[in-house]
């Protein structure tokens, strides 16, 4: 018999994993530092699961541990293929662009190094894949067992987040190519995420 995850836990881990994305809001939207608003999210969401998790049940624990494994293999597949994806566009010039702009400058948000600075860029792509495993962990707690495509579901819903603030944020214009490598990733990303949440139980 599967073991039941209480839905207050399952909210309070989903909250943690997105907690790196909500920062990223701040960043954009209220201009607070990265790295602030990674430690104002991420510190209090992480202290909130562990007291959560030790005051539940040993069968509760595993089933909970057990979907945040599989959340971070499919958030770290996932990300592979989204970015894998948007190089395979590129490459074959199906559509053009600066995919990986975001990257230093998450870097420079988290070190205040320049986004020339190869520890930024190495901030950038941790930040990057941190945020892909965390919004992955977030979907299997709450969706594990679900159909797939609710994977792509959340990932448009991740794509649509992403057209309304990167395009001023990095300024860069809204246009069909943007919008082909973005979704093309998003896509991607959603597909793994749902079939691996799928087979999880």
């Amino acid at each position: 018999m599967t073991a039941t995850v209480r839905p207050a836990v399952l909210v309070v881990g989903a909250a943690t994993g997105l907690s790196s994305g909500a920062a990223l809001v701040a960043t954009i939207m209220l201009g607070w530092s990265l790295a602030l608003a990674t430690v104002f999210f991420a510190l209090p969401a992480l202290i909130c699961v562990a007291a959560i998790s030790a005051v539940a049940r040993p069968d509760e624990q595993q089933a909970f541990l057990r979907r945040v494994g599989a959340g971070a293999i499919a958030g770290a597949l996932g990300t592979a293929a989204y970015d894998g994806i948007r190089l395979v566009v590129e490459h074959f010039g199906i559509a053009t662009g600066k995919s990986f702009l975001a990257i230093p400058l998450f870097g420079t948000g988290l070190t205040g190094l320049s986004p020339t600075s190869d520890v930024a860029v190495a901030a950038g792509w941790a930040f990057h894949v941190a945020n892909g495993i965390g919004f992955a962990i977030a979907y299997t707690l709450v969706a594990a067992g679900r159909p797939w495509w609710l994977g792509v579901v959340f990932a448009l819903a991740l794509e649509a987040l992403m057209v309304t603030l990167y395009p001023g944020w990095l300024r860069v214009p809204l246009t069909s190519e943007f919008l082909t490598l973005s979704v093309t990733g998003h896509l991607a990303y959603g597909s793994v995420l749902g079939a691996i949440a799928r087979r999880t139980p």
